[in-house]
């Protein structure tokens, strides 16, 4: 093997972490959204996500051009990665449903109220 990747593609970005913020959610706010506002409230114009744990009533994940609906309550988040920017957040994760399904893709805007809580670590990102 030569150790080539083909079709490998990265984008390089310079830049420093800033100040951290740790955020709770409360119920019925959406995920994207409210992902977005702390950011605002913190002060940080990109910030990405350190940690998360949480709920959510329903799920609305995307994967490539489909958008599944989830139908909970209780469906659980197991893992949310992701960054915001002056665009907005873009999130992505994986849930477990009441029946112990498991599915993953992008969070969408509007489709993913908070359950009982969730709460999250937000460290700022200063491009350079």
């Amino acid at each position: 093997m030569s150790g080539k990747q083909a079709g490998a593609v990265a984008e390089v970005t310079s830049g420093s972490l800033g100040r951290v913020a740790i955020i709770r959610l409360r119920p019925n706010i959406d995920l994207v959204t409210g992902v977005e506002e702390a950011c605002v409230e913190a002060g940080f114009t990109h910030g990405i996500i350190r940690s998360a744990v949480g709920s959510l009533v329903d799920a609305q994940l995307q994967f490539g051009e489909n958008t599944v609906d989830h139908q909970g309550p209780g469906i659980e988040i197991l893992s949310l990665t992701g960054e915001v920017t002056a665009e907005g957040a873009e999130l992505r994760g994986t849930i477990s449903k009441p029946d112990q399904s498991v599915h993953g893709g992008l969070f969408v805007k509007g489709g993913n109220p908070i359950c009982i809580t969730l709460e999250l670590v937000l460290q700022e990102w200063n491009a350079a």
